[in-house]
């Protein structure tokens, strides 16, 4: 155990306002699992809940919810801990999260109460400040959307790895496996490389975006660099619901009210027309013919 006296007893919030009602952050708050910087081990979040917390082998906590209250509050508290690189020890740490109604959305409050060594405190507000302004407002704000179908896990995961029949033809490359990459590339419009760093068979599918270009935004033409599509698959009786996101698409960027129309023709039209008849959407096909007819007459003109 390091010198007592290294330790400070702190307290740090910091907040962030989103577009969403208060119901719905308090649900996605409590799914640790999907945003909070560490592994989240444990079942569902609830009053007297216990779960870990960890990096590697390295950074490891024992946490229990001492305060539920849907909607409104939510609190655990560091029951045991270690960092085995210096034997730093937080437990008895709270943190807390309160929601309250604001700009018809929800103000989210979160404090750090508890302790850190006197030299970390710069370190412990950058560590806060990126968990909640940057890992809980994408989560949150992110673009999103849901489809259901009687059709099984696997069929569903089966077609979503081919790309090339509800996306784009202007495909590339493979999407099948674990670190695979395709290109998706619409001359003078559109490129993007993705890879795939997430595959659960009939569960879930994440393609990281390592490279980008739109070309027709202004200010910042790789705004899709580093940011995710994630594809979760979840069953209810005879049906299936697929869950997109595009994580870090959010309101701020410039290619949002666009990319916010095009994925949800994508994802509610083509891909569900793909799940549900195994062809691709009539629209899809028009929509390639119409890019096809741009190019010709543009080379045409030139």
């Amino acid at each position: 155990m390091a010198n007592e006296n290294n330790y400070k007893t702190v307290t740090y919030t910091v907040a962030i306002e989103v577009a969403k009602l208060s119901n719905v952050v308090f649900n996605h708050l409590i799914e640790l699992s999907k945003w909070w910087v560490e592994e989240f081990i444990g079942e569902e979040l609830k009053l007297n809940s216990e779960f870990i917390l960890k990096m590697g082998d390295t950074h490891f906590s024992k946490n229990k919810v001492i305060e539920f209250v849907p909607d409104k509050k939510f609190v655990w508290v560091t029951t045991g801990s270690k960092r085995s690189s210096d034997n730093f020890d937080w437990t008895g740490t709270k943190m807390i999260f309160e929601l309250s109604p604001k700009n018809n959305g929800t103000l989210i409050t979160f404090t750090y109460d508890g302790v850190v060594f006197e030299s970390e405190q710069g370190r412990l507000k950058e560590i806060c400040d990126y968990c909640i302004k940057d890992l809980l407002y994408k989560y949150l704000e992110s673009f999103t959307a849901i489809i259901e179908v009687s059709k099984s896990p696997q069929e569903i995961f089966d077609c979503l790895k081919e790309v090339s029949k509800w996306w784009s033809k202007d495909f590339g490359g493979n999407s099948s496996q674990l670190n695979d990459e395709f290109v998706i590339h619409h001359t003078n419009q559109h490129y993007s490389k993705q890879k795939l760093v997430e595959v659960i068979p009939d569960k879930k599918m994440v393609w990281l975006v390592t490279e980008s270009t739109l070309h027709w935004l202004q200010k910042d033409k790789h705004e899709w660099t580093n940011t995710k599509m994630i594809f979760e698959i979840t069953t209810a009786g005879d049906k299936t619901t697929l869950h997109f996101t595009h994580e870090g698409l959010i309101p701020e960027k410039e290619c949002y009210t666009i990319c916010e129309k095009g994925w949800s023709m994508i994802i509610k039209n083509w891909l569900f027309h793909f799940i549900t008849y195994g062809t691709s959407s009539p629209e899809m096909s028009k929509a390639s013919e119409i890019r096809n007819q741009v190019l010709n007459d543009n080379s045409t003109k030139r």
